[in-house]
């Protein structure tokens, strides 16, 4: 019989590319030291991608990917009105959490036609 830490540490196969991406970037950030904190915050104003910890920092993480270049690479989808939910959703996320006069910081992690190493992009402090 399976235990419930089993079901509790089980990896998500991912059901599209995004997940893929997001998977993919927590790995990568986690193997950069970066301390996972939480996936998919959702609230009504909109969702975060990963929030992580760099020592005393909160890293709040969009993921973006593009298989093609036909509507821009994937820096280029970030508009003006994702990057404003982003920052509010982490406004939230900091009173929610009792953490407002806590450092943030805003990165973005880009997969240009695939989702591997060679095609990733760290961008920190980006927005």
């Amino acid at each position: 019989m399976q235990t419930i830490s089993y079901f509790l540490n089980k990896k998500k196969t991912p059901k599209n590319n995004g997940e893929k991406a997001e998977q993919a970037a927590e790995l990568f950030l986690r193997e950069q030291g970066l301390r996972f904190v939480e996936r998919n915050f959702f609230c009504r104003i909109g969702e975060i991608d990963l929030i992580f910890a760099d020592k005393d920092t909160y890293v709040f993480i969009e993921v973006r990917y593009r298989a093609t270049n036909t509507h821009g690479n994937a820096a280029e989808s970030l508009g003006r009105s994702k990057l404003k939910k982003v920052r509010n959703s982490a406004a939230l996320w900091l009173q929610k959490n009792n953490q407002v006069n806590s450092a943030c910081r805003f990165d973005t992690v880009l997969f240009d036609k695939k989702i591997d190493r060679h095609h990733l992009t760290w961008l920190k402090a980006v927005f």
